[in-house]
C-alpha cells in the first residue's frame, strides 16, 4: 500500500477501508446514511459519489441479499474503493464504476434501482472555504456535480416505488424539498440529526419515493453524542448490530 494511504477499521464485522492519510476521509454522516433506509432481498442499490466506498461496504454488511453499484468520478477514489471491496471479499455484492453523475440521464438505462443513496457535497458552488486538496474539495463542494443534478439522476435510475436516501446540512432542507418536487419525487421520511440533545440540528436524513403516495413522516430526532466524545446509546447500537440484523428495519 502507498505510504499516503491507511487501512481503517469500520468497527463492523471486521470490515476495513482504504483512505488517504491527508485527503478526504469519511465521517459519521456516511455511517448514519448507510443505516437509514430499509433493505430487502434482491434490492438493486446505487451509491452516487461513493468515494472510498464506505456506504457501499456498510450497506453490504447490513444485508447480504442486496447488490450495490457505487459510482465515483475521481479515479484515485475508484481505485481505493475497488481495493477495499476486494480486501473485504465483497466483489459479488459491490461493483465500483468510474462515472459522471451528470451523464446518468443521458447514458444510463432508466428504472434499474430500488434504492439510490447519496452523501452529496455539503457546500453549494461559491460557498465555504475550498480545500487545497482536490479530493476534499470535490467531495465537499459542488465543483463537479450539483444537488439538482444528483436528484435528477436519482429519479432517472429509480424504479416506480424506489427510494432516494440522502444526508444534508440542515440549512439545505428547503432546497432539497424543492428539488425533489421538481424531479417528481415525494418525501416520505425525514429525521433531523443533532450533535447533542442541547444543540440545534446540524444535518438531516431524508428519504423520497418515486410514484408513491405514502404520507410524509417526521421521525424523532437522532442525537449523535450524549456527552463530549461519547456516542449516544442509539449510535452505539449501530456498532453492535450483527450482520443482517437491520435488514427489515427502517434504520
Amino acid at each position: 500500500m502507498p505510504g499516503d494511504e491507511s487501512w481503517d477499521d469500520l468497527i463492523l464485522g471486521g470490515l476495513k477501508i482504504i483512505q488517504p492519510r491527508g485527503g478526504y476521509r469519511f465521517s459519521i454522516d456516511s455511517v448514519l446514511l448507510a443505516h437509514f433506509p430499509a433493505l430487502y432481498d434482491g434490492m438493486q442499490v446505487f451509491d452516487l459519489g461513493t468515494g472510498s466506498g464506505v456506504i457501499a461496504l456498510l450497506l453490504a454488511y447490513r444485508h447480504k441479499g442486496i447488490h450495490i453499484t457505487g459510482l465515483e468520478i475521481q479515479e484515485q477514489m475508484v481505485d481505493r474503493a475497488r481495493r477495499s471491496v476486494q480486501y473485504n471479499k465483497l466483489e459479488e455484492q459491490i461493483t465500483i464504476l468510474q462515472a459522471d453523475i451528470n451523464q446518468i440521464t443521458h447514458c444510463w438505462t432508466k428504472a434499474q434501482a430500488d434504492l439510490v443513496v447519496c452523501n452529496p457535497p455539503f457546500w453549494k458552488k461559491g460557498q465555504g472555504k475550498i480545500s487545497r486538496d482536490s479530493e476534499q474539495a470535490i467531495a465537499r463542494h459542488e465543483l463537479k456535480v450539483t444537488l439538482p443534478a444528483i436528484v435528477q439522476a436519482s429519479a432517472h435510475l429509480l424504479k416506480t416505488g424506489g427510494r432516494l436516501a440522502m444526508i444534508l446540512p440542515a440549512r439545505r432542507l428547503c432546497e432539497i424539498l424543492a428539488e425533489l418536487a421538481a424531479a417528481g419525487l415525494n418525501p416520505v421520511r425525514l429525521r433531523m440529526v443533532h450533535p447533542t440533545i442541547e444543540r440545534e440540528a446540524g444535518h438531516f436524513l431524508i428519504e423520497a419515493g418515486k410514484g408513491t403516495r405514502q404520507e410524509f413522516t417526521v421521525l424523532p430526532p437522532l442525537i449523535v453524542y450524549q456527552s463530549p466524545g461519547v456516542y449516544s446509546p442509539e449510535i452505539q447500537r449501530l456498532y453492535e448490530q450483527p450482520p443482517g440484523e437491520e435488514g427489515s428495519q427502517n434504520g
